[in-house]
């Protein structure tokens, strides 16, 4: 005589699934809140180590080339603005005449395009909240500090803090202690 072991199927019950996938919803729920916070954190910091080797780039090609580079603010890659935002983009090209202008001799060493929509950046400057100039020596044009936020404000802003000797450094805070700010 054979005798054969029935198997019992195993799954879960049709409450099992719903109390599974109510958890399941509850988590989901308060994890995509974080879960967009540190995207948007991501994408700022690697648009803030964008500006920051821009500024280097300036500053070692105004040495390199015993010249005068500029980064000024441009909407659109062929000339410095005076209006607008940084966040429409700049451009970093070396002004041999100090007009702050793309003349035919003068070469263009960098163009950057407009930032995404969710970040913003604006530069206060001693003299000029348009351009940072770099001399041959390595020195800049003026201290100044560029602050990039996200759509999530003031809590999650972050720098960069340009001395008057041409050296950046990223910031979390101003050079005087105080909180960045976005407005």
């Amino acid at each position: 005589m054979i005798i054969v072991k029935s198997k019992q199927l195993q799954g879960f019950t049709l409450i099992e699934l719903i109390i599974i996938l109510a958890i399941a919803g509850i988590l989901f729920s308060t994890a995509i809140p974080e879960l967009s916070h540190l995207l948007a954190r991501n994408q700022q910091a690697a648009q803030l180590h964008t500006l920051f080797s821009h500024h280097q780039l300036a500053r070692s090609e105004a040495v390199k080339n015993n010249s005068r580079v500029l980064l000024c603010k441009s909407y659109d890659g062929q000339q410095c603005t005076y209006s607008g935002q940084w966040s429409d983009g700049w451009i970093i090209f070396a002004d041999t005449d100090n007009n702050k202008k793309i003349n035919d001799n003068e070469r263009v060493i960098y163009i950057q395009q407009a930032l995404s929509v969710n970040l913003s950046l604006k530069y206060k400057g001693f003299g000029s909240h348009n351009y940072v100039r770099y001399y041959p020596d390595g020195h800049s044009s003026s201290n100044g500090t560029f602050t990039l936020c996200n759509q999530f404000g003031d809590k999650f802003a972050s720098g960069i803090i340009i001395s008057r000797t041409g050296r950046a450094r990223i910031a979390s805070q101003a050079s005087g202690g105080k909180a960045l700010t976005c407005s």
